[in-house]
């Protein structure tokens, strides 16, 4: 028995986690963990989808009675949308902590009306906090839906949870188990990078030649085909089935009109989403130059490749410059200008293309992806935008 003893005092002595004593009670802290069901996926796009997507992130609608719904709500979306954005699961994600979930009627009028490609909004049909004293836990619905038509696009469900364990005792040595400072945000942020998975397998940036092409082919589709009318609620009547839970009155539409102008005024940006027939290519220049980096060049001679391809090789691009709101607006401009003429000279200089079947433009600052608030935002708008000529 003492020998066993031994042997396990020396595996312990090897975990960061033991402090051993020799007057006293060694301790052994185990540090709890988060514990998932299965993700179970509703709903999901078969093919992968090739072009920049934006999306509009609801705050999350707590369905179970709570007197501080909303607030949890808030934080629930928040930390989902987090965890996305630093995943990159789409090009473009704005979370409007002003917005109040009122109906899937009203969400897909209000994310049109934006201009936004999707609207994500989340449910949190159960969450109990017992923080350091007791269990955690959580679970959290996801619908995403296309704003132009309002079909779902994808449907997720999961639940986790942090579990309160007693300590072990053994003589010799003692088992804690601790309890994390936030088992919530932990809770959420590991359901989050569980959903994000099928989500990045669909929505694909385009970084192949094959991407590109299939990105570039979409967007002629969507240049030939009729321009169809959106939607107002009114029109969509139950197309879009029953509205998720017992909701707040929506309001007419000429309130929601008059409530849209009004924060229009008080933004001080306008976002413009990157439209159905374009694709952006995340090419990195120099810091205040038009130089290309040389982690670059891989990506635009994947571009090359698809516009030297049969689908592409005979039709004619526009590429376009972005830049992030540093500096003046008109010397982004110039920038933008000279960064997408680099690009078209990469692009004659390597590969078999006239230059006449090129044209570049600029844009400077004036059409962001997302609002320049973040080191990572500026990322995101600093980029090259490449359009096939109607």
């Amino acid at each position: 028995m003492k020998k066993y003893l031994i042997i396990l005092v020396l595996l312990l002595s090897a975990c960061t986690k033991f402090e051993p004593q020799l007057a006293t009670q060694s301790i052994f802290y185990e540090d709890a963990t988060v514990q998932l069901s299965p993700l179970m996926v509703y709903s999901r796009p078969e093919k992968p989808h090739y072009g920049p997507l934006s999306a509009l992130f609801y705050p999350y609608h707590v369905t179970q009675t709570m007197s501080d719904g909303k607030d949890w709500g808030k934080l629930v979306g928040k930390n989902v949308w987090q965890n996305w954005t630093s995943l990159q699961v789409f090009p473009s994600m704005v979370f409007d902590e002003r917005l109040v979930y009122r109906g899937l009627e009203d969400a897909l009028f209000t994310a049109r009306s934006r201009g936004y490609d999707l609207v994500v909004v989340g449910f949190v049909p159960y969450l109990y906090l017992g923080h350091t004293m007791d269990d955690s836990a959580a679970t959290i619905q996801v619908k995403i839906y296309e704003t132009k038509h309002g079909q779902m696009v994808c449907s997720f469900e999961q639940s986790g949870r942090v579990a309160k364990r007693m300590d072990d005792d053994f003589i010799l040595v003692k088992r804690e188990h601790r309890m994390p400072d936030s088992a919530f945000f932990q809770i959420v942020q590991e359901i989050a990078t569980d959903m994000a998975v099928p989500l990045t397998s669909w929505a694909r940036y385009e970084n192949t030649n094959k991407g590109i092409i299939a990105g570039l082919s979409a967007a002629m589709e969507e240049a030939d085909r009729p321009q169809m009318q959106a939607y107002t609620p009114a029109e969509q009547g139950s197309a879009n089935g029953p509205s998720d839970g017992t909701m707040e009155t929506p309001p007419s539409d000429q309130q929601r009109m008059q409530a849209m102008t009004q924060e229009s005024k008080q933004s001080p940006t306008t976002i413009a989403p990157p439209k159905a027939n374009s694709i952006n290519l995340a090419v990195q220049f120099d810091v205040d130059s038009a130089t290309i980096k040389p982690e670059s060049y891989k990506l635009l001679n994947e571009l090359g490749k698809a516009l030297t391809s049969d689908k592409l090789k005979n039709k004619s691009i526009i590429i376009a410059g972005h830049t992030d709101s540093d500096a003046t607006a008109e010397y982004n401009l110039k920038l933008s200008k000279d960064r997408a003429n680099a690009v078209k000279t990469y692009l004659i200089d390597k590969f078999p293309i006239s230059a006449t079947r090129i044209a570049t433009t600029g844009f400077g600052e004036s059409r962001p992806l997302v609002p320049n608030n973040t080191k990572y935002n500026k990322l995101l708008n600093r980029r090259v935008q490449v359009s096939i000529t109607p």
